[in-house]
């Protein structure tokens, strides 16, 4: 994989860098016993890079119940927390970080709130190859919303056009085409083909 074209890489962070979406979709399997509320495990990983209050409404909305979105993402947290310590690097991304860290500028364009995405970064080492960490705290309209990938670039000094998004889920690519960068997706931790 070449990437000496872009100017920038952005990356997504869970299902992405990390494999942390199990535990994501472990928290919200938990939650949904906890608040009656029907789990689609496909349903929520296409969720991804959206922040947890925003999917606790869509859910609320979707399945016609009525759900506290705050105590839901409450315990939703609560429960990906604990189990923060086991998000490990997916090693074909870990060995396309090295290769370009101090080559080409790279960040990372999260629906995480900062305080989660920081410590995923540094349980895992990751947090020395990211000058840049835009999470769901920096802005207000999250993916599919172009604005994180549009501030990461901002922070990197790099013009979207210029940048190459890693990223695995349909919300997250929608949201590097809303920014107007090249997208590449991550399936099962592996780059997919480089856009022409």
């Amino acid at each position: 994989m070449t990437l000496s074209r872009f100017q920038g890489l952005v990356f997504d962070l869970d299902g992405t860098l990390v494999d942390s979406m199990p535990l994501h979709l472990a928290a919200w399997e938990h939650a949904s016993r906890e608040f009656g509320f029907a789990f689609d495990a496909d349903w929520f990983y296409e969720l991804g890079g959206m922040p947890s209050r925003k999917i606790a409404l869509l859910v609320a909305e979707h399945q016609r119940i009525a759900l506290d979105p705050l105590a839901v993402t409450r315990c939703k947290t609560d429960h990906y927390v604990a189990n923060l310590h086991k998000a490990t690097v997916f090693p074909a991304m870990l060995e396309l970080v090295q290769r370009y860290h101090g080559r080409i500028p790279m960040g990372v364009g999260t629906g995480s709130p900062r305080v989660n995405a920081e410590a995923v970064l540094r349980n895992t080492g990751l947090d020395r190859y990211f000058p840049v960490v835009v999470t769901a705290d920096d802005v207000t309209r999250h993916k599919p919303n172009p604005d994180t990938f549009l501030l990461v670039a901002e922070r990197l000094g790099v013009t979207p056009g210029a940048c190459l998004v890693f990223e695995d889920t349909g919300i997250g690519l929608a949201a590097a085409k809303a920014a107007g960068m090249a997208s590449c997706l991550i399936k099962e931790g592996v780059p997919g083909p480089l856009p022409e």
